[in-house]
């Protein structure tokens, strides 16, 4: 995939993350602090298993090169 990709990629998945936040926190009726608070949790929740894979992809890409 070209960089283009991967940028639009991730631009759509993030729109559809805050649609999906936003709609989410209409029908709580809750402070728009509550908002921050469910993203950041969302955003850990897929940073650190990415992170995880990245950390064990280069070591598998770094080992196998020995």
């Amino acid at each position: 995939m070209r960089k283009s990709d991967w940028f639009f990629s991730l631009m759509f998945i993030t729109m559809g993350l805050t649609c999906l936040f936003f709609s989410a926190n209409a029908f709580g009726h809750e402070r728009f602090i509550t908002l921050g608070k469910t993203f950041f949790s969302v955003c850990m929740w897929m940073i650190c298993p990415l992170m995880i894979g990245v950390g064990v992809y280069l070591w598998l890409h770094y080992r196998n090169k020995d």
